[in-house]
C-alpha cells in the first residue's frame, strides 16, 4: 500500500516552578523554545517563528495555547510511530533538563503527557493524528466514526471526569468534552469527526482526528494508530468498512463506553440493535481479517490484527486482564489500590456528590440517619461541592435512596483521597523519569512495551525511511545553523540562493531543489537572510548576550506577570537601540493599553507604521489589528485596515504566536460582545494560520471578500 502514511501532534501540559513563585506556561514554553535552539539540530519553521524542524523529521514549537508541541515525522508503519513519539517524549525532558543546566538551577519546568486539567479550568491538551488517503473523507465519515466512539476501551488514557463534582472514573477523561459528531474547531465545540482541509501534501487528503489522547503504553499507541490507519485504507478503497454498525447517536454512545471498565454497555445502533464496543470493534477487526492480504493493504496488517484481538478477548474477561497493558487499566488498578489503603472501598465511588464546604456541621442525628440511609456504604468518596450535598435542601429534606458521607472526619479523609487521586493522575504521565508510568515501567511490572529502547534513542536524532520525512530530515542535519535556509513540511526554502526542495509528494526520497520563481521572491521578499537574523537569531541559536533581544525577552515575561512600568522601560530601550523598532513599539502599544495610556499607545502605533518597511513579516499585521482596535472604539470604519491585513496574510510567512487575549480582556466592556468576538478570532488567526475558520465566520471579515468580488 503505497499511500497509507500517518503521524502524531502531541500538545504537553508544563508547570514552572521557581523558588518563591510559580512560572507562568507561556514563560516556561518560551525557555523550553530558546533551548530547543540551542540544544536541537534544526532549521526555523518557514510559516511559525516560534518553531523548528528538527533532524529527525519532525516539528517543535510553541502552539497559541502557550503549550510545546510535538509533531513526529509522517511514518509508514505503527513501530516507527511509537518510536518517534516516544522520542518525542524523550526530546521534551531533555530540553527541561538542559534548562536547568543551563542556568536555572533555582527553577524548574515540569512536562507532562496530560490530557485534561482538573483544576476546573477547563483545559484540555490534544493528541491529534492524520492519515494520509485519497478519497473525499465526507464521503465516508460516517465510516470511521463507529470505530471513534468505541476504540476508548483500547485507546482510552483512563483518569476521571473533569466535569464531575465527584470521583469518577473515565476510560478517556478528554473525551468528556466532545460535544459534537462533526465539527470544524478543534479547541472548542469539539466534535467525533473533525473537518480540517490541509493536505500539507500534494495529491493525497489527510484525515486530522481529534478524538484522542496522550498515552504512556506501547501498545496503547500502536493499536490506536494501526487500526485505524486499517480502518482508513478499507474506507479509501470503498469497502465501508462502518456499514454495519451504524450508531443512532454517536455521542450518546460515546458518553457510555468511557463510562464502562467492563467494555459491555449496550449501545444502540442505527438499525435498531443493541451492540457492545467490543462487538463494533470485531466487526472491524472481522473486515481487516478478510483483507489482509489485498493490495490495498500494508504488509503489517497481519501484525496489527493479532495484537487487536487479543486485546479484544482480554477486554472481554474484564479490567484486570489489561491492567499492566493499556493506560486505562494500569490506572484503573492504581486507584483502587489508594483507595484500598484509605479503607475505602472503590466500588462505593460512583455516582457520589462531591462538596466544597458545609453550610453547616453534621450533628449526631444527621450522622444517626446517614447509618440507617437504604444502601448507603461508609466510606464513600465524596469532596464536597453545594450542589452535592445533594441534600441540603432549605427544608433539610434528604433523598434517601441516595448515599452520601458519614462524618465530617470521613468527609476529610476523602476529600484528601480525591486530591491525591488527582495528583497521581497527573504524575503518571511526568516525563523525565519522575512520572509513575516511567517508575512503574522501569521496575519491571508493565507489559506493554513493543519497540526496543535503542530505536527510540535513534529516533530522537534520524529519521525513519520510506517517507519524505527522511528527506526532509536529512536536508535539516546538513543545513542546520545555516540562517538562510527555512523549513516547512512541503518545502526546504533558501532564501540566499534563491531555491527550493520539493517535499509536496510525501513518498518523495530524491532531493531536487527548484529556483524559486520571480513572482514568490516578490511575495517573499521581506523574508530575507538579514531580516531573519534580526528576528529570530536570540530564539533560534541561543544567544545569550545581553541587549536589546534580552531586553524584550524580559520585558514579555514582565508583561505576563502585570509589571508594566518595567516592561516599558526595557521596550523603550530597545527602541532606543534602534532594535526591531516597529515590533517593539507595537509591544510598547499593548504595555501602554494595559495601563490605560490610550493616547501614548496610540502614538505608538502610529510611529510603527512610518517603520513597518522591512520589519518581520507578522508585525505589519499587528499593526492593522491596532488600527481596527483603536477605529471600534472610535466607532469608525475600519474595512480598509482590515482589506490591508488580508494583502499581507496572502503573502504568507506572517503569522507568529501573540499574546494578545489579556487585552482584548481588559478592553471588553468599551468594544462590546461582537467586536471583542471578532478581535478575539483574528488574534488567533494572527498567532496560528490553521485558526482561519473561527475569523471567517464574521461578517467583518468574510463582508470585505464578498464586498471585493463584487
Amino acid at each position: 500500500m503505497a499511500g497509507l502514511l500517518f503521524g502524531a501532534e502531541t500538545e504537553y501540559a508544563i508547570a514552572g516552578r521557581g523558588r518563591r513563585r510559580a512560572i507562568p506556561s507561556a514563560s516556561a514554553a518560551r525557555v523550553l523554545l530558546r533551548q530547543a535552539g540551542r540544544q536541537l539540530t534544526h532549521l526555523l519553521d518557514v510559516n511559525l517563528a516560534t518553531g523548528f524542524y528538527l533532524g529527525n523529521g519532525a516539528r517543535f514549537y510553541v502552539d497559541c495555547g502557550t503549550h510545546p508541541e510535538y509533531c513526529t515525522p509522517e511514518c509508514a508503519n505503527p513501530w516507527d510511530l511509537v518510536r518517534h513519539i516516544a522520542a518525542g517524549h524523550r526530546i521534551l525532558a531533555g530540553l527541561a533538563a538542559g534548562a536547568k543546566a543551563a542556568g536555572m538551577r533555582s527553577r524548574e519546568i515540569l512536562c507532562f503527557r496530560s490530557n485534561v486539567d482538573y483544576s476546573h479550568a477547563g483545559a484540555t491538551w490534544g493528541c491529534h493524528e492524520s492519515y494520509l488517503h485519497k478519497t473525499d473523507p465526507s464521503l465516508w465519515q460516517q465510516q470511521l466514526i463507529p470505530h471513534l466512539v468505541t476504540r476508548p476501551i483500547y485507546t482510552g488514557a483512563g483518569g476521571f471526569n473533569p466535569k464531575s463534582a465527584g470521583l469518577e472514573f473515565t476510560l478517556a477523561p478528554r473525551l468528556t468534552y466532545f460535544e459534537q459528531v462533526v465539527t470544524n474547531n478543534s479547541t472548542s465545540e469539539r466534535g467525533i469527526w473533525h473537518c480540517k482541509l490541509e493536505p500539507l501534501s500534494a495529491g493525497y487528503r489527510r484525515l486530522h482526528v481529534i478524538c484522542g489522547e496522550s498515552l504512556c503504553s506501547e501498545t496503547a499507541v500502536f493499536l490506536k494508530f494501526g487500526v485505524t490507519a486499517l480502518i482508513v485504507a478499507m474506507a479509501d478503497a470503498g469497502l465501508g468498512p462502518g456499514a454495519a454498525v451504524q450508531l443512532a447517536k454517536p455521542i450518546v454512545a460515546l458518553r457510555k463506553v468511557i463510562s464502562d471498565v467492563s467494555c459491555k454497555a449496550p449501545l444502540s445502533a442505527a438499525d435498531k440493535r443493541t451492540l457492545t464496543a467490543v462487538a463494533v470493534q470485531r466487526h472491524y477487526l472481522e473486515m481487516a481479517e478478510a483483507h489482509c492480504d489485498d493490495d490495498f493493504m500494508p504488509r503489517w496488517a497481519g501484525d496489527v490484527c493479532r495484537l487487536w484481538r487479543e486485546i479484544l478477548d482480554r477486554l472481554e474477561t474484564g479490567p484486570e486482564a489489561v491492567a499492566r497493558t493499556l493506560d486505562w487499566g494500569i490506572k484503573l488498578s492504581l486507584y483502587a489500590n489508594q483507595a484500598r489503603s484509605q479503607g475505602i472501598r472503590w466500588d462505593s465511588l460512583p455516582g457520589l456528590a462531591v462538596l466544597e464546604e458545609f453550610e453547616s456541621p453534621l450533628n449526631v442525628a444527621e450522622d444517626a440517619a446517614l447509618h440507617a440511609v437504604p444502601g448507603a456504604v461508609p466510606g464513600a468518596v465524596l469532596d464536597a461541592a453545594p450542589q452535592a450535598m445533594m441534600a441540603r435542601q432549605p427544608s433539610r429534606q434528604r433523598d434517601a435512596s441516595l448515599p452520601v458521607p458519614v462524618t465530617p472526619a470521613r468527609l476529610r479523609t476523602l476529600k484528601r483521597l480525591r486530591e491525591r487521586m488527582f495528583e497521581i493522575d497527573v504524575r503518571f504521565g511526568q516525563l523525565g523519569g519522575a512520572g509513575i508510568f516511567d517508575a512503574l515501567d522501569r521496575a519491571g511490572v508493565l507489559e506493554h512495551r513493543l519497540v526496543a529502547d535503542e530505536t527510540i534513542e535513534r529516533a530522537m536524532t534520524q529519521p525513519p525511511e520510506n517517507t519524505r520525512a527522511y528527506l526532509r530530515g536529512m536536508t535539516v542535519q546538513k543545513l542546520a545553523g545555516n540562517g538562510n535556509v527555512r523549513c516547512d513540511w512541503q518545502e526546504v526554502v533558501d532564501f540566499k540562493e534563491r531555491k527550493v526542495l520539493d517535499l509536496s509528494d510525501p513518498f518523495s526520497l530524491e532531493e531536487t531543489w527548484r529556483p524559486v520563481s520571480p513572482d514568490e521572491c516578490r511575495r517573499n521578499r521581506s523574508r530575507i537572510p538579514v531580516e531573519f537574523s534580526a528576528c529570530f537569531a536570540d530564539v533560534a541559536y541561543g544567544s545569550r548576550e545581553p541587549g536589546p533581544s534580552a531586553w524584550r525577552e524580559r520585558a514579555y515575561t514582565l508583561y505576563e506577570n502585570g509589571n508594566y512600568a518595567e516592561a516599558e522601560e526595557l521596550l523603550r530601550g530597545c527602541v532606543a537601540e534602534g532594535f526591531e523598532v516597529a515590533s517593539c513599539r507595537c509591544h510598547l502599544a499593548r504595555v501602554m493599553m494595559m495601563m490605560n495610556r490610550e493616547l501614548e499607545a496610540r502614538a505608538e502605533i502610529e510611529l510603527a507604521w512610518t517603520v513597518c518597511e522591512g520589519a518581520c513579516p507578522h508585525v505589519v499585521p499587528r499593526i492593522l489589528f491596532f488600527q481596527c482596535l483603536f477605529a471600534m472604539l472610535d466607532r469608525e470604519d475600519f474595512s480598509a485596515s482590515i482589506r490591508s491585513m488580508k494583502d499581507v496574510l496572502r503573502g504568507g510567512y506572517a503569522h507568529m504566536s501573540w499574546t494578545i487575549r489579556p487585552l482584548l480582556d481588559h478592553l471588553h466592556a468599551r468594544l462590546g460582545a461582537e467586536n471583542f468576538s471578532f478581535l478575539k478570532a483574528l488574534g488567533g488567526f494572527l498567532s496560528d494560520a490553521s485558526q482561519r475558520h473561527p475569523v471567517e465566520a464574521f461578517s467583518q471579515w468574510s463582508g470585505e471578500e464578498a464586498e471585493s468580488a463584487r
